[in-house]
């Protein structure tokens, strides 16, 4: 008993690092990170040097547990001025949580190389920079690595790009997390579904690309077609406070497995299991029916 007693107390006093914060599901997760008594290093491009959606009477107890550091998570220089500055002033995480994540819609065959690198310096390479530069200061053994995925990321449909860095990512970590494990380090990636954020609203708005996409080109009618009917197929909405909580629990869960699911279309999962012929044949069906 004082065993657990005594790894429970280590886990609450843990500090936990995220990226992505500044926003969305990144400032719920400094929120419900604060309110359980952790210590919260916030890093996003520009973080704001309060204390997000806590009233001022929470946000004046838990302001020695905040620090909040402004980090590219597509720079060298950036990441490794952070643990510079977390080194100078002894902060030793416990938890890393990869959250930083962008979105966009395009055409492979037109959009230049920098866009599609873009996606996928944030998403991917991003969480692979932070982890590497900030695992000598994690803690050994106990700490973790969570990555925010997505279930998406076994469907390879045209005009979306999030899908493919999210399997990269995925399969980046699982391969760290059997690397790490010789450490005592478990790496996990946790899928949720719709969350209400900014990056679900890059969902909402994509009829606003379809000015770009007038001409009789057949592959810019498929996209106009799909900018028109993508926000229809975003199911269930969490909050991202919620999700956040969910996150929590699995931070503080002993053994926690390679891959948890919150909010997850049915349809989608089922989606990702047909074979890429069927899956091809009705995307192309659906995508070919417009009136636009």
């Amino acid at each position: 008993m004082e065993k657990n007693a005594d790894m429970s107390e280590r886990q609450n006093l843990s500090t936990v690092l995220i990226t992505g914060a500044a926003g969305g599901l990144g400032s719920a997760l400094v929120k419900t990170f604060l309110s359980k008594g952790l210590n919260v290093i916030a890093t996003d491009l520009i973080m704001p040097e309060y204390i997000p959606d806590l009233d001022s009477q929470a946000a004046s107890a838990a302001r020695d547990r905040f620090h909040c550091y402004g980090m590219d998570v597509t720079d060298d220089e950036s990441v490794h001025e952070v643990r510079s500055l977390l080194e100078k002033e002894k902060i030793i995480p416990g938890i890393i949580i990869n959250n930083a994540g962008t979105d966009s819609y395009f055409l492979f065959s037109e959009t230049p190389v920098s866009e599609f690198r873009r996606i996928f310096e944030v998403n991917c390479f991003g969480a692979y920079r932070v982890n590497q530069v900030f695992i000598p200061l994690l803690r050994k053994p106990g700490g973790r690595i969570i990555h925010i995925g997505s279930e998406s990321l076994n469907l390879t449909l045209p005009f979306m790009p999030y899908p493919l860095t999210k399997k990269l990512l995925e399969g980046y970590a699982k391969a760290l997390r059997q690397e790490l494990k010789f450490i005592g380090i478990d790496v996990t990636v946790i899928r949720p579904g719709a969350i209400d954020t900014e990056l679900l609203k890059t969902v909402s708005r994509l009829s606003e690309k379809q000015e770009s996409c007038q001409d009789d080109n057949p592959v810019k009618k498929a996209f106009r077609s799909f900018t028109s009917q993508a926000s229809g197929e975003v199911g269930k909405v969490i909050s991202p406070l919620k999700a956040a909580e969910f996150i929590f629990r699995v931070s503080q869960t002993p053994n926690p497995r390679a891959v948890y699911r919150i909010n997850n279309m049915l349809q989608l999962r089922i989606a990702a299991m047909l074979p890429f012929s069927l899956l091809e044949i009705a995307v192309h069906k659906r995508l070919s029916k417009t009136n636009l």
